[in-house]
């Protein structure tokens, strides 16, 4: 399913970041051809979603920009049913290579030009899942990622768990960059066949097992070093102590998808479960904060 909104300069980050908040697996953007300096906003989202819901919020959140004096937000949302092959032919025209920190770049299967010496390429082809790296909470994800990595100085590499993996893109990230092995995780069927793709695709099969259901199929594992959770508030949320159980004495648990308003809620539940910010960043409306054990002094 797709949902449609036409912004302008001013309001089109906000529009694509409130249709991800709202459970878009994927955005591309485009000029509105009806409009002078209109920007199309399409939203991918799984079928079925709660549509009715979701084009009242959104216009709801259109007119709020508009109450803050912001040019833009007179058109209609539209909604349309659409094949999956057609959305990944809209991605192939959109989904461009993108650096992330210092020793990342994110592409396509597709896009075969060099790349720096310096840097570990990450294909990413998204299918109809959420992760290619243009979006704020999966940039900010993969940056504290990176930097857990070059800290880590033991032979072998770090265990790392992905929960909400997506399209893998964190996941394999973190085996490029060295870890011993990763473990992910999507209650998403058709992001587990993403991920799958783009595990062989990264050859790293050998080093990350994926995992089709939520943090209840975990049961067993050893104790990860690195835990990420690129998920909005309500859903990590109820998951923080399972989370921290599945951490190790000393690890870190990196979480985005959160908004900066919501921080409170988020340090909160982190705080009662036995967990407290070490840092954080943010870039928009959005948060990433990194979390330690309490336990760990």
């Amino acid at each position: 399913m797709e949902i449609s909104v036409v912004g302008t300069d001013e309001t089109a980050d906000a529009l694509a970041d409130f249709l991800l908040s709202e459970g878009a697996l994927g955005l591309v953007t485009e000029d509105a051809a009806e409009e002078p300096d209109g920007i199309r906003i399409r939203a991918s989202f799984c079928v079925p979603p709660p549509v009715i819901e979701i084009v009242a919020r959104l216009a709801r959140y259109r007119d709020s920009l508009k109450t803050l004096g912001l040019a833009g937000g007179e058109n209609r949302i539209a909604v349309r049913e659409i094949p999956s092959e057609d959305w990944g032919r809209a991605w192939k025209a959109h989904f461009r290579p993108l650096p992330v920190g210092r020793r990342l770049v994110i592409a396509p299967p597709w896009e075969d030009k060099g790349f720096p010496t310096d840097r570990r390429v990450v294909r990413i082809d998204p299918g109809m899942s959420f992760g290619t790296g243009h979006h704020a909470t999966t940039r900010m994800c993969l940056e504290a990622l990176e930097a857990f990595m070059d800290e880590w100085d033991s032979v072998p590499g770090p265990r790392v768990l992905d929960v909400g993996t997506g399209t893998g893109i964190l996941g394999i990230a973190a085996a490029v960059l060295g870890a011993e092995c990763v473990v992910a995780c999507d209650i998403d069927p058709e992001a587990c066949a993403a991920a799958a793709r783009n595990l062989d695709e990264n050859n790293v099969r050998d080093r990350i097992r994926l995992l089709h259901g939520g943090v209840e199929v975990l049961t067993g594992e050893r104790q990860f070093d690195l835990v990420v959770a690129n998920l909005d508030t309500t859903t990590f949320c109820p998951l923080v102590k399972t989370l921290l159980s599945l951490l190790a004495p000393h690890g870190r648990l990196v979480v985005s998808g959160i908004l900066v308003e919501e921080e409170e809620t988020l340090t909160g539940a982190a705080a009662a479960s036995g967990l407290r910010v070490i840092s954080g960043s943010s870039d928009g409306e959005w948060l990433c904060v990194v979390l330690l054990p309490s336990r760990s002094g």
